[in-house]
């Protein structure tokens, strides 16, 4: 498998930030795609979003805030859609705009990837689809996504050197707390390292860590900022 963001490998992954995290909320121990918090993971598919747009030098950030750095726009139309919020003269953080609508996030993000294919339903055609009545099209090559994510996110952890794409996946999976990264949070240490790693080279996921924590009132709750 070729390296996980790389669009060449669209036949084999989605080669956005976000498509590739929807795959992630599938848990494969229940077989469903149900297992998370609407609020969290809809905050982390946007920001996924924004990154997507970060590396691939969309955007920058000025004065804290994100702004384009190109006038043309990208050819996903979920990240077109995205990218058009943000104007030259945008005054709002990186939090700001990653706390929308969670729900309609995630309707969007699922709605393309039922039509590309990497999703498909379980029920009959006609009947209401939701994330429970998902798989995904290939589970091999979602497990070997978390692999690589998880993998990467380690390294990071560690010190040791590891690709930005493959890190802000597995981040922002970590942080949506997503049930395919749970075992993460149990064998690896340093936690305290993550706010470092997203203020660095994945300034967008700052402003996730930002926008849960005003979620929930300030408090330090998660493995990124987050509580015990």
């Amino acid at each position: 498998m070729g390296r996980i963001g790389d669009p060449s490998e669209f036949s084999q992954l989605p080669s956005t930030l976000h498509g590739q995290l929807f795959l992630l909320a599938f848990d494969p121990r229940s077989g469903r795609f149900d297992g998370y918090d609407p609020a969290l993971f809809g905050f982390a598919l946007r920001t996924a979003m924004l990154t997507d747009l970060y590396l691939r030098g969309f955007l920058v950030e000025r004065a804290g805030k994100p702004v384009p750095a190109r006038a043309a726009s990208p050819d996903d139309p979920i990240l077109r859609a995205e990218f058009a919020q943000v104007g030259v003269h945008n005054r709002a953080t990186w939090a700001q705009l990653i706390a929308g609508n969670q729900h309609e996030v995630i309707a969007a993000v699922r709605e393309q990837l039922l039509t590309v294919g990497w999703l498909r339903p379980r029920r009959q055609p006609g009947l209401l689809v939701c994330d429970a009545s998902l798989e995904p099209f290939d589970q091999c090559r979602v497990r070997a996504l978390a692999q690589v994510a998880r993998g990467a996110l380690r390294n990071a952890l560690a010190g040791l050197p590891a690709e930005r794409w493959p890190v802000a996946c597995g981040l922002l999976a970590v942080t949506a707390e997503l049930p395919v990264m749970d075992g993460l949070s149990v064998d690896v240490q340093g936690w305290g390292r993550l706010d470092a790693i997203a203020a660095g080279a994945l300034v967008p996921v700052s402003g996730l860590v930002e926008a849960i924590r005003e979620r929930r009132g300030g408090g330090r709750s998660g493995p990124i900022g987050g509580s015990s």
